[in-house]
């Protein structure tokens, strides 16, 4: 990887494709206003640079004539500049901050749209090439946006100082100006052929990083697991080991900085004395006085540093063409995952006002392993319990219903699935209050606190209300409650809900038996029909139909 990325044509695609949408978009004329201040006060801040160096001029050269009052004259002059200055590159400085705010608050509400349109957030998961969302969203949205805005100032004072410096440092001595110029190329050309495997590298790192937070937040979000396993050991060495090669990458790009440094380094500290050595002949012969060879200096400094971007900023480059390629990737997928051709593909799925299916055959997403073949069914009464061993494809068939998954071929005809219910095996614990986890995806909001009790009272969880503290009460839910509470708490949505038709995958299995009967007896009081996985001993007398699979992509539906 570290060889094949680089600045190229794809680099700079994704860049403007990430770049130009917010000059486009309903905030644009702010946008466009806050760039056009930033460079007016660009400009001034330059123009004031430009003429302090003719002050300083004046300045040293009153010392060397030891002219008492043209130096006070001076002085006084160097000080309304300062006093200039100041606010300017002060308003500069938060202009620029805040248009970096502006525009990570745009692209991450953009991009965030993506993310949960067509269910994208989910598909994105399904693609081996596009690693921890999480971290493209957060650092990399803000990473692109601040060094975007940095790059284009950095160029635009860049462009600006060479105006106003080039003439100067001609007027004073034509070979600075060739010397600058060889100079600055020169050390361009070596900084980009030593550098370049920086940027696979940093890429690299993003990725390496990501993975060794992820297993942080694994083990914090497992942690009542590993302890009663008593595996800290085994957990130490798997967290120990992403750090290792995190590491490891880390010292492969310090090692390239380091090479890269034994050339920049010198460069820089040759470009101390440069100017003068070539001025200092002038100064020799009197025909400059000592003021023009400290402006030459300043001079000299400021066109190579306008022509030296690559050189003085190349490890940031690196890092901002990781950054696009990890953005630019991740937004490319989220488009891709919310084309409506993209749902389209491999299994078709209808509306009806039944549920049946029609020659289906289900793929693993990648297509590795067909789990389902050909299966053919229609749903006639009120319930359905799909059961068969694990890994056999039982919740495949619901993600199937559901539009989760859609490789494979055949028909699928499901009710309005707007107006139904899916229950996960691991329900979702969202961050709020026992009312908001109460109420969550269900569309009538107005209940009695009376009406979340009885039905916390009927699913059993009585107890649970009054040791959290009542309905406002905000915990940390999944670490608060057990599996069993957990799952309980989500069929107390469903019955709040009451919707025409629910799915529920194996979502009682952390239950007393004893509450899962009851629980599954008082259903269809409020559902008219439900399909669900699970064992048919426990289940099956709840259910009108059973569709039994055997793992090996045969079936039998009863």
């Amino acid at each position: 990887m570290s060889n094949t990325i680089h600045f190229d044509k794809n680099v700079v695609k994704r860049f403007f494709l990430l770049a130009l949408p917010l000059f486009r978009s309903d905030i644009k004329y702010r946008a466009y206003g806050l760039v056009a201040l930033i460079l007016g006060l660009s400009l001034l801040s330059n123009y004031i640079g430009y003429m302090i160096s003719y002050i300083a001029r004046d300045f040293m050269n009153a010392l060397q004539t030891k002219d008492h009052q043209l130096f006070q004259w001076k002085l006084f002059e160097y000080l309304m500049a300062f006093v200039i200055a100041t606010p300017v590159v002060v308003f500069y400085s938060y202009s620029e901050a805040r248009l970096k705010l502006m525009w990570r608050r745009w692209l991450s509400h953009r991009i965030l749209r993506k993310y949960f349109q067509e269910r994208a957030y989910y598909r994105v998961n399904l693609d081996s090439k596009i690693d921890n969302p999480d971290q493209r969203i957060e650092e990399d949205i803000a990473r692109f946006c601040d060094e975007t805005v940095m790059f284009f100032l950095v160029a635009f004072n860049s462009t600006v100082q060479l105006l106003l410096y080039i003439s100067l440092l001609y007027s004073i001595y034509w070979l600075l100006l060739v010397v600058a110029i060889g100079y600055a190329a020169i050390g361009s050309l070596v900084t980009s052929l030593l550098g370049r495997p920086l940027i696979g590298l940093n890429f690299a790192q993003f990725k390496k990083e990501a993975d060794y937070r992820y297993k942080l937040i694994n083990v914090r979000d497992s942690a009542e697991s590993i302890a009663f396993h008593g595996h800290e050991r085994h957990e130490f060495t798997r967290t120990r080991q992403r750090l290792k090669v995190a590491l490891a990458n880390l010292l492969k790009v310090i090692n390239w900085n380091r090479n890269l440094q034994f050339f920049t380094v010198p460069y820089n500290y040759v470009l101390t004395i440069l100017p003068t050595i070539i001025v200092a002949p002038l100064f020799f012969k009197g025909d400059v006085d000592i003021g023009v060879v400290i402006q030459a200096g300043v001079a000299f400094s400021f066109v190579i540093n306008a022509l030296s971007i690559v050189v003085n900023h190349f490890s940031t480059l690196s890092v901002f063409a990781a950054t696009i390629n990890r953005l630019g990737s991740f937004s490319e997928a989220l488009h891709q995952s919310a084309q409506p051709e993209f749902s389209k593909l491999g299994i078709e799925i209808r509306s009806g006002d039944h549920l049946s299916f029609k020659n289906v055959s289900i793929w693993t997403p990648r297509r590795e392993q067909v789990l389902i073949r050909d299966l053919t069914f229609t749903m006639s009464q009120n319930s359905l319990l799909i059961t068969g061993p694990s890994g056999s494809g039982k919740s495949s068939i619901l993600r199937a219903i559901a539009g989760l998954w859609t490789s494979g071929n055949g028909t699928i005809t499901t009710p309005d699935l707007h107006q139904a219910f899916f229950l996960p095996q691991r329900p979702y614990m969202i961050l709020g209050t026992l009312r908001s986890q109460l109420l969550y995806g269900i569309q009538r909001k107005a209940f009695l606190d009376s009406e979340l009790v009885a039905i916390l009272e009927q699913v059993r969880l009585l107890e649970m209300y009054h040791r959290v503290g009542g309905l406002n009460a905000v915990l940390d839910w999944p670490n608060v409650l057990g599996t069993g509470e957990q799952q309980r708490l989500a069929f107390a949505r469903l019955l709040l809900a009451k919707p025409k038709f629910v799915f529920l995958d194996e979502s009682v299995t952390a239950m007393d038996q004893s509450i899962a009967r009851s629980l599954y007896k008082a259903l269809p009081n409020f559902v008219n029909r439900f399909v669900s996985t699970g064992d048919a001993d426990d289940l099956g007398q709840f259910h009108d139909h059973i569709l039994e699979l055997h793992g090996d992509g045969t079936w039998r539906f009863i």
